[in-house]
């Protein structure tokens, strides 16, 4: 099949890049034109528009950072649905709105194409090493069909039920990432005023039910003070935002989940937001010195 990738951002980059190097014969397309060049030195074509890229490939990926952004790059001027043919697959992987996903279907169905929402679970390790779990929403047959696609970029393939299902599971999954980021920063600042090494803390976590490879990561690097971006703090802060309406909308309380809402737009309004989400320590950090 020939593949169409669209936004090649942190995570399109590395995907894209599997993508080339499983043998998929690749037409790319980025709004900054200068990140098309690392997939040009590995074969592939340089889109002109996304219109030009749907109208080239089988199957056409968009991997964008908001909901705007993809509707922008698929409804806008000559975007995607310009260009794609009968027969062709939509596969979003961005992390939108249950809604616009039902949209982009509605679409792509008017141009006689296939839809897929398929956000992914894992930052910008798990792209690189195509380890991600993609999670699907949309027709068994769809996701049949683009599955050796999928597999190039990911470890496991979810199918979590119609259209829209993909996307509700992936704003589910990060609410409890930023739940577990907020819970960790706040047991670190606790340990540490306690007067106990926080590395004691990493220690019981690994040695209890606690276990993740998570905490070996993003513990770590909170521990070290390292907040380069591998999911930056801004687009945590914007898929809160999107639980909060999709909980509006399908009348669902999330009292704590908006106190973590409320804190990570307070951590990007003091210019944390390109940071990586772990930057919200960084953040509690820097309020808790002020109150003291």
């Amino acid at each position: 099949m020939r593949v169409g990738f669209l936004g090649l951002g942190t995570m399109g980059q590395a995907m894209a890049m599997n993508l080339a190097k499983a043998g998929f014969p690749l037409v790319v397309w980025n709004r900054t034109a200068t990140k098309v060049e690392p997939l040009l030195r590995v074969g592939a074509k340089a889109g002109k528009s996304p219109a030009h890229v749907a109208a080239e490939v089988d199957v056409v990926i968009t991997m964008v950072s908001r909901p705007q952004d993809v509707e922008r790059v698929v409804r806008g001027p000559d975007g995607v649905r310009d260009g794609i043919k009968p027969g062709s697959v939509l596969v979003d992987m961005s992390t939108v709105l249950p809604a616009t996903s039902r949209t982009l279907a509605g679409e792509m169905a008017a141009k006689q194409a296939e839809f897929l929402d398929a956000p992914v679970v894992g930052s910008k390790g798990p792209a690189i090493e195509g380890t991600l779990v993609i999670l699907v929403g949309g027709l068994p047959q769809t996701l049949t069909r683009c599955t050796p696609v999928l597999k190039a970029m990911g470890k496991q393939i979810v199918h979590a039920g119609n259209v829209g299902a993909g996307s509700a599971l992936k704003l589910a999954t990060n609410l409890m990432l930023a739940h577990l980021m907020a819970g960790f920063a706040e047991a670190v600042l606790l340990t540490q005023g306690a007067g106990v090494e926080p590395a004691k803390l990493l220690e019981v976590l690994e040695g209890s039910t606690f276990r993740s490879p998570w905490y070996q990561t993003k513990g770590v690097g909170i521990l070290k003070r390292d907040f380069s971006p591998h999911f930056a703090l801004k687009l945590m802060r914007k898929d809160l935002d999107l639980m909060k309406q999709v909980a509006e909308e399908v009348l669902v309380g999330l009292p704590v989940t908006e106190a973590v809402r409320q804190l990570f737009a307070e951590a990007e309004a003091s210019g944390k937001g390109e940071l990586d989400y772990s930057a919200i320590f960084a953040h509690l950090t820097d309020t808790s010195t002020h109150a003291s």
